[in-house]
């Protein structure tokens, strides 16, 4: 039997936040997809929207207001695909320009500040030498899901989700601007 209660999921339109919404679909008996990539016009509003019991946002850069947050009703999780210290977006870049060894992905309680909230697992993994930022991101997708899989699970059994205050986010906010001024300054094709 599947859960009655409502979710909302929120990813990116990659073949990844696809099979997000299909392992959903498969548990919940009420699932709503909002696929966004940076870019696309925004087609939808969350002005009148009323609300559900989950939110998930999954390898997703849309951000929500603080009235849209305040409309769960009992939980709002982020899969964040990079370790804490690369809060925002860029991480992969990032990663492979300060020479580390290990990346992940994060989830998270979502709150008004971006990639913010208490922590709840993060999965990591080696980064192989000659990793490029498209393998990262695609290494990052499949662990992140894997994560998805295992904490939405979780969620289904009624298993109470905590914090793992082991966890810190890192200080600084890496921003889209930031990236964009980075890839110009390196000669990288940007878009519009």
């Amino acid at each position: 039997m599947k859960d009655t209660r409502s979710v909302l999921l929120i990813s990116d339109g990659s073949r990844w936040g696809e099979l997000a919404h299909d392992f959903l679909r498969r548990r919940f008996a009420d699932v709503d997809w909002f696929a966004w990539d940076y870019g696309d016009p925004v087609t939808r509003s969350f002005d009148q929207w009323h609300g559900c019991d989950l939110l998930l946002s999954f390898k997703s850069d849309f951000i929500l207001s603080e009235a849209t947050l305040d409309r769960v009703r009992e939980l709002a999780v982020n899969f964040h695909p990079a370790t804490p210290n690369y809060r925002g977006i860029g991480g992969y870049r990032y990663a492979i320009d300060d020479n580390q060894t290990q990346f992940g992905a994060t989830c998270h309680i979502i709150t008004p500040k971006v990639d913010g909230g208490p922590i709840i697992a993060v999965d990591r993994f080696d980064i192989v030498p000659g990793e490029s930022e498209t393998s990262l991101s695609e290494r990052t997708a499949a662990v992140a899901l894997a994560q998805f899989h295992r904490i939405v699970t979780a969620i289904c059994n009624g298993t109470t989700i905590t914090a793992d205050h082991s966890e810190q986010w890192g200080q600084r906010l890496y921003t889209r601007r930031a990236l964009d001024a980075d890839r110009r300054k390196r000669g990288e094709l940007v878009e519009a």
